[in-house]
């Protein structure tokens, strides 16, 4: 499950050129130290925010209801991706999220015009808050990963696959056409699909090493059936 959060990063990454990309081209720097900075920023909102869903799954998972959010989870990202305008990861305007997005664009407006040594970090933690309907398919993976700290660390691992991306956005950006972009952006809801249906396997309690290994009623690893 781990890996699968660095590579929807990445894949994913070639989508939030879209949203992120005007910004990294309105960086006052455009030196690698500092998109770097940006970005570890952008990194630290989806950890924190990965804490805070990680908080509510653990919850499920004191319970003993963590295989059955891992399922439920699974077929939503399902129904999501298969059935409804999120499959191109376009998120509703208006209402709660518009205003979401209109508050963080004014503050960071002041921070783009900004030369001092913090303003990158603090971009990349306010961009890290802008909507975006694929970090929120990333948290919605994460909630089902049963504790705090594994949910940090999932979303923790989607930013980090997003860095390369954007870091090398403005040095490689003859070489991500339109036409390319578009291809890689097709075969993320493809990806997500696959991320839903091992969430359904894990949920499922079967045994299988890695993608459904034997789970306890917390929904963490059953060592008994290892040692079996």
């Amino acid at each position: 499950m781990f890996l699968s959060a660095f590579l929807m990063g990445f894949l994913g990454s070639f989508h939030c050129i879209g949203m992120c990309g005007p910004i990294v081209f309105a960086l006052p720097d455009q030196g690698v130290l500092y998109k770097l900075t940006y970005n570890v920023g952008r990194t630290v909102t989806y950890t924190i925010l990965g804490a805070l869903i990680g908080f509510v799954g653990e919850g499920f998972a004191v319970v003993g209801m963590q295989q059955a959010l891992s399922i439920g989870i699974g077929v939503i990202m399902l129904i999501i991706v298969v059935f409804t305008k999120y499959k191109h990861f376009d998120l509703p305007t208006g209402g709660l999220i518009n205003k979401l997005y209109l508050l963080v664009k004014r503050v960071l407006g002041p921070l783009l015009k900004s030369n001092s040594m913090f303003s990158p970090v603090l971009i990349g933690i306010l961009n890290g808050f802008l909507p975006c309907g694929l970090v929120y398919a990333a948290l919605f993976a994460a909630l089902s990963m049963g504790s705090i700290i594994n949910s940090a660390v999932y979303m923790l691992l989607f930013g980090l696959g997003t860095i390369p991306i954007m870091l090398g956005l403005g040095i490689f950006s003859g070489f991500i056409t339109p036409a390319l972009r578009t291809k890689l952006n097709k075969t993320v809801p493809y990806f997500l699909a696959v991320v839903a249906v091992i969430l359904i396997l894990r949920g499922m309690n079967l045994g299988i090493p890695y993608i459904s290994p034997k789970l306890d009623s917390t929904g963490h690893t059953d060592m008994r059936h290892h040692e079996m």
